[in-house]
């Protein structure tokens, strides 16, 4: 049954999550760094309110040992969101906001077709539908950019932030898919142990935090390593406000959310993320992708929810 905090919760998640394309405008320092700089306000966001720091292993409490599944299930998450939000950093400053948030979405697809194999997962007729659907979005993405290469005036840096946004869906979809391998171990031992080898800790969340520090890592070192590195004040102030309020809290409420409405609700609600970041861009610095890319967002987002509604009834 849902619980109105619950969906008050998904609701200001999305909100927060929403805003990153816009922050992302205001920020003038090279896209490695401030990746980084967001991670690390966001690792710290996330570690004061939760009042824990993230597990690195994954421990059976029958038999004291690490679960080498599991851990290896948990790091490949963490370092898939990790590479997502690189991947989101960079292509923002390449391309539409509305066109990176669209194609980051459509991680259905990629899910689809490596369930089979990395959870053994069967897929059904909407899953091949749904992928075939999403599918077409996305060429809508990269029809401009077909058609203008052969104009001969084609924007190499749009192709490129269109085409890392893609693969920013890729990541996004390994994310999920090793969090939900995580749930099959788990069930596993459950069978093999019995309900005390659930882990106490939550996995997801530390998969989260972990990809903060992998982002962190990576990304600050650019500060000093490429020019415009060094951030003005500006910047400092927007990267802050997105590890607050575009990935800290969102995250924090997101665990919270979940657990209060069904599968679908959230889906429905998280919605808003990619229906609301490029209302933000345009409202503030009056960016307006073409009206390909907004067919083949409204093509991408209504094949996912008709396959959670097909999914919902049965």
């Amino acid at each position: 049954m849902k619980k109105p905090e619950g969906i008050g919760a998904l609701s200001l998640c999305a909100l927060g999550w929403s805003l990153g394309g816009i922050f992302l405008k205001y920020v003038s320092v090279n896209s490695f760094a401030a990746a980084g700089i967001r991670s690390l306000f966001s690792f710290i966001v996330m570690a004061v309110l939760s009042r824990q720091l993230p597990h690195f292993f994954v421990r059976n409490d029958v038999t004291g040992k690490v679960d080498s599944a599991q851990t290896v299930s948990l790091w490949l998450s963490a370092f898939c969101y990790a590479a997502t939000m690189i991947l989101y950093c960079v292509s923002n400053k390449l391309t539409y906001a509305a066109n990176v948030i669209f194609l980051e979405y459509t991680s259905p697809l990629w899910v689809i077709l490596f369930s089979s194999i990395i959870l053994g997962e069967k897929n059904s007729k909407i899953d091949y539908i749904t992928f075939a659907g999403i599918a077409a979005g996305m060429l809508l993405f990269f029809a401009d950019d077909l058609l203008a290469k052969k104009n001969g005036n084609v924007s190499e840096t749009m192709v490129l932030g269109n085409t890392l946004a893609a693969f920013s869906g890729i990541t996004w979809a390994g994310t999920t898919l090793f969090q939900r391998k995580q749930q099959i171990l788990i069930a596993q031992r459950i069978r093999e142990y019995g309900a005390t080898v659930v882990p106490k800790h939550n996995t997801s969340r530390d998969a989260f935090m972990l990809a903060q520090i992998l982002t962190a890592v990576f990304g600050l070192p650019f500060i000093f390593l490429m020019k415009g590195g060094i951030p003005d004040l500006q910047s400092v102030v927007f990267l802050f406000l997105m590890g607050l309020f575009q990935m800290g809290l969102p995250n924090i409420l997101y665990s919270i959310g979940i657990k209060k409405v069904t599968a679908l609700s959230a889906s429905l609600i998280t919605m808003i993320e990619p229906l609301m970041n490029p209302v933000w861009v345009f409202l503030f610095v009056h960016e307006i992708p073409t009206v390909k890319c907004i067919i083949g967002g409204v093509i991408i987002l209504g094949f996912i929810l008709l396959r959670e509604f097909v999914s919902k009834r049965r």
